[in-house]
């Protein structure tokens, strides 16, 4: 099955334009999903993580560049790249942190965030601030259920339907 990430499907990029993925917990999950997924598009991945060591393997594992959590915020991102945040940083209760500030986000031309309570975080207000394409991680959840719909099923899941309960939810 190939992997689908809502940022790639949303925009048309050059597959060897460079993307950043920011993860909190490397070593599973929305992260390491959307790393192996830019390293499939033959894409520079640059990790960070509050754990190095975990950075690490998950850079060496898609031929990306690791960089301790403590450098992001002087990471000087090129121009076009696309920012991951699969950290809980924004989540509910802590809707007023962001990991990233708002001058850094003016170099990234899309910006994701799974996190999805709530559906737009102080990230993404930022990021459409600078004129960034968001993605939130309500997005990410819609096309989670329905890869997994057509996996138990073989069939397609109603799409229309299944976002519009979701985001009755969201």
């Amino acid at each position: 099955m190939e992997f689908t990430f809502p940022c790639w499907s949303m925009i048309s990029r050059n597959s060897l334009e460079p993307i950043q993925a920011l993860t909190s917990q490397v070593s599973g999950g929305a992260g390491r999903a959307i790393a192996f997924g830019a390293k499939s598009r033959v894409a520079q991945v640059v990790i960070f993580n509050q754990n190095y060591e975990r950075a690490k393997v998950l850079a060496n594992a898609v031929s990306g560049e690791a960089l301790p959590y403590e450098c992001l915020k002087r990471f000087c991102p090129q121009d076009g790249m696309i920012l991951a945040n699969t950290s809980a940083v924004g989540m509910e209760p802590n809707t007023d942190q962001t990991p990233v500030s708002k001058e850094t986000l003016r170099a990234y031309e899309l910006v994701f965030d799974a996190v999805y309570t709530p559906r737009n975080t102080r990230l993404l207000q930022e990021a459409v601030e600078v004129g960034a394409i968001v993605v939130s991680g309500v997005e990410m959840f819609i096309r989670q259920a329905l890869g997994q719909f057509r996996l138990f099923t073989g069939g397609l899941a109603p799409e229309d339907f299944m976002r519009k309960l979701v985001l009755e939810q969201f």
